[in-house]
């Protein structure tokens, strides 16, 4: 009854679990990464000011409705002056007016292609910061993945080599009993089977913490049953190096410094004098009595029209102080471009030279492990013929699946290593289109 409990729990768990790559990871994290949706949005909402910006391009109309009671405490019955451009009624009489206002700019230096092309670029920027939230994430995910996939083969392979271990401690406990094995060397055996438990139970418990981040990261329900599918080097990884301005990187740099020179040469513009079209058109009324007279008798009309240039003489040293700001904002962007290329060239070579180095180490490990191969298979054939004992198979068995783990593990780190690299070097044309 128990052994089929154990069958029946051991096959359910099998049966659920599945198998999981990184690239299905990847792909879920782009649909469904909330840092990514609110970077989309941040491009949506920034895409607004390019409309705003256009509206420089169209005349304004606005309609505006005004009535009063002005009452001449002089007893002055109808009468107007003016006054420093200000219009003043000296009469006693209700009035009513409605007028259509009209209000275009014919020139400003270009001032309104600047600030288009400001918005443009702003909108740009915050696609590829979305583009280069995207490489980021990737980036904390495969570090989380290779770590989760060595701890996968740490509990495979250690599993392995704790029941070859057992099976040693089990032969030299019969040869102590025989008296032909020492107690102090028994016990270093049972330390030994002691110490590849507690990895083996160490590195479940960080593979489970590693799952429970890499759902995190990328929003997939993983469980610690789920297998992760082992990832392979690109032959051709080296052959994806591209330079720094073909990067996501470097794109978003040079646009954030596009837009910071548009910003700039609006900023002259606007010091610069400007055109622009006004007109009117009234419809207006009064009455020295009647309060809704001149509300439903708005008969009179007229209409007027003019040009006007605005130039600003004098500000108290504000667009100066603007222009000086935007100046070092640009100075600043340009450094910080300077400063990501340097990074990345030098990011670049060391993981070039570390993905060289591993394939080094990794044809090492290969050869020997064939050795080991090769000398598991001779002491099998003596054994048959008695001429070496069990403990020697043993622990030939346990430094084969020893060579095998560290293999495995070298695999995995530059696997790891050339899909960073590959990331690093991930231009727009990589980044997953919403």
């Amino acid at each position: 009854m128990k052994k089929s409990l154990v069958i029946f729990l051991f096959l359910s768990s099998t049966l659920f679990a599945k198998e999981i790559s990184l690239e299905d990871i990847f792909k879920h994290a782009s649909k469904n990464a909330l840092s990514l949706k609110m970077k989309q949005l941040d491009a949506s909402i920034e895409a607004s000011g390019i409309e705003s910006a256009e509206s420089g391009y169209y005349p304004t109309f606005n309609v505006v409705y005004n009535t009063e009671y002005t009452e001449s405490l002089d007893g002055i019955p109808l009468g107007t002056e003016s006054v420093g451009g200000i219009t003043i009624s000296n009469g006693t009489r209700y009035q009513s007016s409605a007028a259509l206002q009209m209000n275009y700019n014919l020139y400003s230096f270009g001032a309104t292609d600047k600030e288009v092309l400001a918005a443009k670029r702003s909108t740009q920027v915050k696609t590829k910061e979305q583009c280069l939230q995207e490489q980021q994430l990737y980036e904390q995910i495969l570090e989380k993945y290779t770590d989760a996939l060595k701890l996968q083969r740490d509990k495979k392979y250690k599993t392995e080599m704790l029941f070859v271990r057992k099976e040693l401690y089990s032969a030299k406990e019969r040869l102590y009993r025989a008296g032909q094995y020492s107690k102090v060397d028994l016990g270093d055996e049972a330390i030994y089977i002691i110490s590849l438990e507690r990895d083996i139970e160490n590195a479940l418990l960080q593979y489970k913490q590693d799952i429970i981040k890499l759902s995190e990261l990328s929003y997939m329900p993983l469980d610690a049953e789920d297998s992760l599918i082992s990832i392979a080097v690109d032959k051709n990884s080296t052959a994806l190096l591209s330079s720094f301005e073909k990067t996501t990187q470097a794109q978003m740099l040079k646009k954030q410094i596009e837009a910071k020179k548009a910003q700039i040469s609006l900023q002259t513009r606007k010091q610069l004098p400007s055109l622009s079209m006004y007109g009117n058109y009234y419809l207006y009324a009064s009455d020295p009595k009647e309060y809704d007279y001149p509300v439903t008798h708005m008969k009179q009309k007229s209409w007027n029209i003019g040009f006007s240039i605005r130039f600003n003489l004098f500000n108290g040293f504000k667009d100066n102080s603007q222009s000086k700001r935007l100046s070092l904002e640009l100075q600043k962007l340009q450094q910080q471009f300077n400063d990501a290329k340097h990074s990345f060239t030098y990011e670049n070579r060391s993981k070039t030279a570390q993905l060289s180095e591993l394939s080094v180490l990794q044809s090492k490990d290969e050869k020997l492990l064939a050795e080991n191969k090769n000398k598991l298979a001779m002491i099998k054939r003596l054994r048959t013929h008695q001429k070496v004992d069990l403990l020697t198979e043993l622990n030939a068995r346990y430094e084969l699946l020893e060579r095998t783990l560290n293999l495995e593990k070298r695999k995995i780190e530059r696997a790891s290593t050339a899909i960073s690299l590959k990331i690093a070097n991930r231009g727009e044309k990589q980044c997953t289109q919403h």
